[in-house]
């Protein structure tokens, strides 16, 4: 990071406005302009960070809010990033948080994670929490890799063919939805690769200063990647955090789209998803990878609105508090800001008629956050991936 970067914010305070984590304790320290005047302070002085900076540092869900509303157009997550990357170079990252970003940097950890999370009894069979996170958490079921081929061809003529990057969360936690993926794609003349060797994204790694880690994990996900060029058209993924990763922090051998694009700007929503039905009452979460990263707006909205009663949400584009492992280690503030977005749900729905209603969100991240941050506070509005609501559609369809 070049140091003129944090002389380029002129402490408008805009970022106030839209930092979810000064929306819910109204500290200056926990905004974009707070943080940048502590290490321009610091920098000058060449000084090492005091807890009480290293705190103000994790106090941030690194959504890019500010960021994508800065006049100024300051990169504030290079700033934030190379700040924690500092910390870590100088031995200042927890035990937990060191123990956490090794497990996710290799498949067998996190294979061995869920594997854990499949012993835990759920409540009502369906839901268990942890104790360090304290969460409602999606139990696991068997990882991807034992459920799809690594090649599922299209259903009738082929158009094309697209390698699958289903990042963790959908590998290993969310893969009915990762099946759902290939299947609708299929459908829709599409064949899907997937790749088992692929790692974490990195993206945790990066954004909590372990640039090294992160260089390694893209490094072998770009040269499994390049074995693919010339056999498919895309690389596509349902996560908006790993297809942020991918669009702004990999030098990519293939063109990366996120679902929603490929649907509507690529597939140019084929007939067989659209139109039939609107039965449910939906609205929309605007993942923070996804808007803000990838300027994917209006492509999910376009699915909705052929798919079902769609009315876009007053704060749809208000971060949920996940970040990651935000959720972890600033458990509550994490949660502080889910309950002001479950509440912002809450009011989206109010004197809806339709019986049905349904919360629709484009990334597994997303959908954990919501999810608990509903049931906490008796909100009962389900979260779906805009994969499922499709797929939903499909199978309605063609009974």
């Amino acid at each position: 990071m070049k140091k003129d970067n944090l002389n380029i914010c002129v402490k408008c305070g805009t970022c106030r406005t839209v930092c979810p984590v000064f929306q819910v304790t109204g500290d200056e320290g926990g905004v974009a302009r707070g943080k940048i005047s502590i290490l321009q302070a610091l920098y000058q002085g060449n000084n090492r960070f005091s807890e009480g900076t290293l705190d103000v540092l994790n106090k941030c869900v690194t959504c890019g809010s500010c960021e994508y509303a800065c006049p100024r157009n300051v990169s504030f997550l290079e700033i934030i990033e190379a700040a924690r990357g500092r910390a870590v170079k100088d031995g200042q990252i927890s035990i937990a948080k060191k123990v956490a970003l090794k497990l996710l940097s290799t498949n067998k950890g996190i294979s061995g994670l869920t594997a854990m999370g499949r012993l835990v009894p759920g409540d009502s069979g369906l839901q268990f929490k942890l104790p360090l996170i304290s969460r409602h958490i999606p139990k696991p079921g068997k990882p991807l890799d034992s459920l799809v081929q690594e090649y599922s061809p299209p259903i009738g003529g082929k158009r094309f063919d697209v390698l699958f990057f289903p990042g963790c969360s959908m590998r290993y936690l969310f893969t009915e939805t990762a099946i759902r993926v290939v299947k609708v794609l299929n459908s829709l003349g599409v064949g899907v690769y997937l790749d088992f060797s692929q790692k974490c994204c990195g993206f945790p790694h990066l954004t909590a200063g372990d640039g090294d880690t992160f260089d390694n994990l893209s490094s072998h996900n770009i040269s499994r990647f390049s074995e693919f060029t010339g056999k498919v058209d895309y690389l596509v993924t349902a996560c908006a955090t790993c297809g942020s990763a991918l669009k702004n922090n990999y030098d990519l051998p293939i063109t990366a789209l996120d679902i929603n694009e490929l649907l509507v700007d690529v597939l140019d929503m084929h007939p067989e998803i659209s139109g039939h039905g609107k039965q449910p009452s939906t609205r929309f979460h605007h993942p923070c990878h996804l808007l803000k990263h990838q300027d994917v707006n209006s492509q999910p909205k376009r699915i909705l609105e052929e798919l079902s009663n769609f009315r876009e949400m007053e704060g749809s584009d208000f971060c949920c508090g996940f970040g990651g492992s935000f959720s972890i280690f600033e458990g509550e503030l994490s949660r502080q800001i889910g309950d002001k977005k479950a509440q912002m749900v809450e009011q989206s729905f109010k004197n809806d008629g339709i019986k049905e209603k349904v919360l629709v969100t484009s990334c597994p991240g997303c959908m954990l956050q919501l999810t608990d941050s509903l049931i906490r506070n008796g909100i009962h509005v389900p979260v779906k991936h805009i994969i499922d609501i499709i797929f939903e559609n499909m199978e309605e369809t063609h009974d």
